[in-house]
């Protein structure tokens, strides 16, 4: 009458826990988003959609563009980085600041389910001006390049 408790072994588990995770460099379809104008790009009153590598350097922009804990619908994910609370202190040097920024963009971007690694991460500023650029791995091996510019968020 009552349902039986099945108990898992570790092994299956872990088995479980392999077909969740996803390592395909396809996220689906996903609208454009203008990052410039802050709004989703239409095409004839529909949202344009992007796929693939499209969707991957969007992804990318808007984890290295978004702050950190600021968000409800990103809370609890550690999505986004503390770019602006960085750099709107003066007391704190290049160092400290371009090494904590890497360590976020290098432990986040990998939350994408189509990123490995972030391979490199370069980081120039001069004044109010900070471009970030990096390069990422692929599951399948494929190398993107991208290059965010966060001038607008400093003030």
């Amino acid at each position: 009458m009552f349902p039986s408790v099945i108990e898992e072994t570790e092994d299956e588990t872990q088995s479980t826990r392999e077909k969740v995770i996803s390592t395909s460099t396809t996220l689906g379809v996903t609208p454009s988003f203008d990052f410039e104008n802050k709004k989703v790009v239409l095409v004839n009153g529909s949202p344009k959609m992007i796929s693939d590598v499209d969707a991957i350097r969007q992804w990318i922009i808007l984890f290295i563009t978004t702050p950190k804990n600021t968000y409800d619908i990103y809370s609890g994910t550690d999505f986004g980085t503390s770019i602006r609370k960085l750099f709107g202190r003066k007391l704190l040097n290049n160092g400290y600041e371009e090494s904590e920024v890497e360590r976020e963009i290098r432990e986040g971007l990998p939350l994408c389910p189509a990123i490995n690694r972030v391979t490199s991460f370069n980081m120039t500023k001069s004044g109010k001006n900070v471009v970030i650029s990096i390069q990422v791995e692929l599951y399948d091996g494929t190398l993107i390049d991208e290059s965010v510019d966060i001038s607008y968020l400093i003030k």
